[in-house]
């Protein structure tokens, strides 16, 4: 069945249900839409991943080997897929190391997607009307800014993935679905994250007995993941350990206290959708798109427990799902309406879906990432070698920063997967010119317990081998509870101290 709803509207409640939608949604996606410039413009980090990823990039356009095994020389944890990371260091400058580049990359996914909701809710309801609304819908999530106008992969994979699922649902009745598997297995290089598409098309053909199409389909993702592992494995990356990067360092321990609070969180902005979305598939059964919105909710729930995640793991659930409502919203317009009910719930999911909407950066804002630049290149010479949990600012100050992640790299040693006497060499000997970190490691309780919690090896060897130089305020789009960076620097003589901070 399908729903016929771009016919002219039959009455006047159709036309203001129609136009009170735009006007809400439009005005949620223009208040983010408003903020991108400067989100783009700003030089500092703005979110914790941002500066982790722009210094692997560097490492790499370097001709540094990113997925060697950890030593006391150097970690970087590389574990996002590497097509990310060539493309991403063929477009930055490692003289002058910018996010700009990498943001207008992820806008580019980002709009790739909402250009991707648009057709697909046509492709559903036969509506122009829910064209136009399911992007602003999709824009409209909080979440979508926060990692669209990011120095991150997010968007761009998400992208390969939907464009792969979109080619499935176009040619879901014969074997041109095939073409589909290319994008899918581009996408896992890209980042491994966004699978509830592939999965869905499998289910799919399971479900409608095509088990030979199902078999092919499921054949070619693997011979195109397996063939292109071997590539990077052997070729691209030879020597190197690129599997436990890209696989076994993913592969962290279950958090159910962390899936708690990110199932709450997955609630307040998908609850209502979701039942929206599933009132739309009740009335215009769509198998496919069943099985896309079951795996993308069960995947982005299962994944929110994992350390380290966040809630770019429901960015499938905001694409599929911001569709589907659109879809609901247009047959609206041409049948039996209860307007005032669809509004109320249109305006609820739009405010939940604010959820994650960190503010643009602001004046002072600016002026803080100066005032940290600043201090940096003036009380430190220029490729000291820099330890911290945000290597970007450290990165763009001119600091030598071998150790990319020591959020990951806490986390690996915590599970016994690595060692920490690589770390614990270096910090012994004093190699490093500065330890900047953002919660003070004098406070054992934080140190311990913190979301950022350091193995106890480490900072022990940091208070033994270096003192508290300073403490300066971060820039606020970090979003973190102090905003503040510990300087740390190395326990040495007064003459040996004056000749290491001289330029």
């Amino acid at each position: 069945m399908t729903l016929q709803s771009n016919k002219p509207l039959s009455n006047r409640k159709g036309a203001f249900l129609a136009i009170a939608a735009l006007l809400l949604a439009g005005s949620f996606a223009a208040w983010h839409v408003g903020d991108w410039p400067v989100k783009l413009r700003y030089p500092g980090e703005q979110n914790f991943a941002e500066g982790v990823l722009l210094a692997e990039m560097v490492h790499l356009r370097l001709g540094v080997p990113i997925y060697a095994p950890p030593s006391p020389e150097r970690f970087d944890a590389a574990n996002y897929g590497p097509l990310y990371f060539l493309l991403g260091s063929r477009l930055i400058d490692p003289d002058q190391p910018a996010y700009l580049p990498l943001r207008v990359l992820s806008l580019l996914g980002t709009l790739g997607c909402a250009a991707g909701c648009a057709l697909l809710a046509f492709w559903i309801s036969r509506s122009y009307f829910s064209a136009v609304l399911a992007p602003l819908i999709f824009l409209s999530y909080g979440l979508v800014t926060a990692y669209g106008i990011s120095a991150r992969a997010d968007l761009v994979a998400m992208l390969l993935f939907f464009t792969g699922f979109l080619i499935a649902y176009r040619f879901r009745q014969s074997r041109a679905l095939l073409a589909a598997a290319p994008f899918m297995v581009l996408g896992v290089y890209y980042k491994q994250q966004f699978v509830a598409g592939p999965l869905a098309v499998l289910l799919f053909l399971i479900l409608e007995k095509r088990y030979r199409l199902a078999l092919e389909f499921s054949g070619l993702l693997a011979l195109g993941g397996l063939g292109l592992l071997a590539v990077f494995e052997w070729v691209v990356f030879p020597e190197q350990t690129f599997f436990r990067h890209i696989v076994v360092y993913n592969m962290l321990w279950f958090s159910w206290p962390r899936f708690c609070v990110g199932a709450g969180f997955w609630g307040l902005m998908f609850l209502v959708p979701l039942l929206l979305g599933l009132e739309f598939l009740r009335v215009q059964r769509d198998k496919l798109l069943i099985c896309y919105v079951g795996c993308a909710a069960v995947l982005s729930l299962l994944m929110v427990g994992r350390p380290g995640s966040d809630s770019n793991y429901f960015l499938e659930c905001a694409v599929v799902l911001s569709v589907l409502v659109a879809a609901l919203v247009a047959r609206y317009l041409s049948g039996p309406m209860r307007i005032s009910e669809m509004l109320v719930l249109l305006g609820v999911m739009l405010l939940f879906a604010q959820q994650f909407s960190p503010a643009a950066p602001r004046g002072d804002d600016f002026a803080r990432d100066r005032a940290v630049q600043q201090f940096l290149r003036r009380d430190f010479p220029r490729h000291a070698r820099a330890l911290g949990y945000f290597p970007g600012d450290l990165l763009r100050a001119g600091f030598d920063t071998p150790v990319t992640d020591l959020f990951l790299y806490s986390q690996l040693v915590f599970q016994g997967r690595l060692p920490d006497r690589d770390l614990l060499i270096p910090l012994r000997e004093q190699r490093f010119a500065v330890v900047l970190i953002h919660f003070d490691l004098r406070d054992e309780g934080i140190a311990r317990h913190g979301l950022d919690r350091i193995p106890d090896s480490w900072r022990e060897a940091i208070l033994q081998n270096y003192r508290l130089m300073t403490i300066i305020e971060m820039p606020r789009p970090e979003l973190l509870p102090e905003n503040r960076f510990y300087v740390w620097v190395p326990r040495v003589d007064p003459q040996r101290s004056s000749a290491q901070s001289t330029p």
